[in-house]
């Protein structure tokens, strides 16, 4: 009688012990569950973000939205939620629609031997332009310019507002080198879409270029034909 007491009292004990430690183990798993499921917040993409484009330039046309995903949705590494960090680097290749935005995506302007073009639909054009007409050198790859043609002494507006994507061999993606001499070269890549193409094109062969430096508060007229 008493060994069944006591092998009854095991069993209970035993019993409750699988009890608790079921317990434990669903408050485990739920808590665990909760945690990847816990609301954190992330900036995307809203819109394609082409190469070469700086973060506040990209927060200043509306291409990033804040969003709240589910912890369990982030995109490994260390995902932002505010561009002031990278607001002054260039992006290092297109960032698409609803991709969450990492930091090792942006980088300084720099050398390297491939050329990104940025802005889809647009070409790289290539002209020769000397050290004053380019700012004295100060239009680097990134700049916004406006390009003016003189013909036959009549200074006009042939672009309002073009994109430098290179200074010599100097482009917007970041490499470990750099080359001081690429920064020196007369040699100014454009990203342009054909139109205004064919309208640099021309121009260098039957004018002079110069170039005007952009800030984000410039204002330029609209194109006026060549005299």
């Amino acid at each position: 009688m008493a060994r069944r007491t006591v092998l009854l009292i095991a069993a209970i004990l035993v019993a409750a012990l699988g009890t608790v430690l079921v317990g434990l183990y669903v408050h485990n798993v739920d808590k665990n569950s909760l945690a990847k499921q816990r609301p954190v917040e992330v900036l995307i993409a809203k819109k394609v973000i082409p190469a070469g484009t700086t973060g506040a330039a990209a927060a200043a046309q509306g291409a990033l939205e804040k969003t709240t995903i589910p912890r369990d949705a982030l995109a490994s590494g260390d995902v932002l939620d505010d561009i002031r960090s990278v607001a002054n680097l260039v992006t290092n290749s297109p960032i698409f629609p609803g991709e969450q935005i990492l930091p090792e995506k942006f980088g300084k302007p720099g050398d390297s031997t491939a050329l990104t073009i940025p802005d889809p639909g647009t070409i790289a054009v290539s002209v020769s332009i000397g050290a004053p007409a380019r700012v004295n050198g100060f239009v680097v790859p990134g700049s916004h310019v406006t390009v003016f043609v003189t013909v036959k002494g009549t200074t006009t507006v042939l672009l309002p507002d073009a994109k430098v994507i290179a200074v010599g061999s100097r482009t917007l993606v970041p490499s470990s080198g750099q080359n001081a001499s690429a920064a020196q070269s007369d040699i100014v890549t454009f990203g342009l879409n054909q139109a205004d193409a064919m309208k640099l094109i021309g121009a260098q062969t039957t004018g002079s270029l110069y170039l005007a430096l952009l800030s984000t508060d410039s204002s330029t007229a609209s194109p006026t034909p060549a005299a």
